[in-house]
């Protein structure tokens, strides 16, 4: 299955990029495009692009933010009107926590921009989920 990733004001890009590529061949994924977006505005039409593409999109970064530029904020208010069959957070006892976002086919991996924390959220019941799909 192909996926898609959106760097959202994420750092350590590179790293975090080696990471979910580990990751992704764990999960049976394959990479179909890797975008960055800096702005609200951005983010928007970045995550229109890749769910037009896969039906799997990762987002890195923006989970710290606690205002207006937070990625929390900005998909929840674009979820809202979607009804999404699953909404769950992936706990992270060192750092920001992820989300999972599903709707239909689609899915929504909300990441942390930390490769650390990164595998360890694509572990366990997180990797059984996207395996099933």
């Amino acid at each position: 299955m192909e996926c898609s990733i959106v760097y959202y004001t994420a750092h350590k890009t590179a790293l975090c990029e080696k990471q979910l590529k580990r990751s992704f061949s764990e999960l049976g994924l394959t990479l179909a495009s890797a975008v960055f977006a800096a702005g609200n505005e951005a983010l928007g039409e970045a995550l229109t692009r890749a769910f037009a593409g896969t039906d799997v999109v990762f987002t890195v970064g923006g989970l710290s933010f606690g205002d207006q530029r937070g990625i929390r904020d900005i998909v929840s208010q674009a979820a809202a009107g979607s009804r999404p069959s699953l909404c769950r957070k992936l706990k992270n006892d060192s750092g920001s926590d992820g989300y999972l976002l599903r709707a239909g086919r689609q899915l929504l991996v909300m990441l942390p921009d930390e490769p650390a924390q990164i595998e360890a959220m694509l572990r366990g019941t997180t990797a059984a989920y996207i395996k099933s799909m």
